[in-house]
């Protein structure tokens, strides 16, 4: 992901988004997450993160790793809430509606030391920031 994130700044993408960054599929440690925020990258977190895991309540969510609300909360306090965007990765039969979802997903966050400050940060700032430029 590094990689990806230096080649977009190198080829002028001053608005850089890392998609399911604690997802298995990228798993991007903390240190990681602070490299690519000084290089100017965004962090996804996704409501689906806490839904996924061997209890998951579809079969084909089990496979994948879970992500608790808190480790996208410390993850947050690591890196800061700056350098995040709030998702769902929600909109499938069977999983909870993308607003449902998101309300979990704040509520989760906050139950876990993430203040409202920096939930509008990463669910309103952080887009707005990456939509309007």
């Amino acid at each position: 992901m590094l990689a990806i994130i230096a080649a977009a700044r190198d080829a002028g993408c001053d608005r850089i988004v890392v998609t399911h960054a604690e997802f298995e599929v990228v798993n991007m440690t903390v240190d990681q997450m602070k490299k690519a925020a000084s290089m100017g990258a965004k962090m996804e977190i996704d409501a689906m993160g806490p839904l996924m895991g061997p209890q998951a309540h579809l079969a084909w969510m089990r496979h994948w790793r879970q992500v608790t609300y808190k480790e996208s909360a410390d993850h947050v306090k690591a890196v800061g809430a700056e350098h995040f965007v709030l998702g769902t990765d929600l909109g499938q039969t069977g999983n909870p509606s993308q607003p449902d979802g998101y309300a979990m997903l704040v509520a989760g966050l906050i139950a876990n030391g993430i203040t409202r400050e920096q939930i509008k940060t990463m669910g309103r700032e952080v887009p707005g920031k990456l939509l309007m430029g």
